[in-house]
């Protein structure tokens, strides 16, 4: 029986493959002005805001549900 993580890894690894791509968009055209640049700065930095939080978020939900107080359990305390 195969483990939640390791069926979890091929949907992580093709997110943050895509990513990473969208990441390199703003970087394979010719920025013309700071303002852009910044603009694009700011994207980037959203996208892996956004991502760590899905990560965080994802683990938080994970380590509760996988590590919750059995009903079997509370009896024998």
């Amino acid at each position: 029986m195969q483990s939640r993580a390791l069926r979890f890894a091929p949907k992580l690894s093709t997110l943050v493959g895509l990513c990473l791509f969208f990441l390199s968009i703003p970087f394979a055209f010719a920025q013309s002005s700071q303002v852009e640049m910044e603009w694009a700065l700011f994207n980037q930095i959203l996208i892996i805001g956004i991502i760590v939080g899905i990560v965080v978020f994802g683990l938080l939900f994970y380590a509760i549900i996988r590590y919750r107080e059995k009903p079997q359990q509370a009896g024998a305390k």
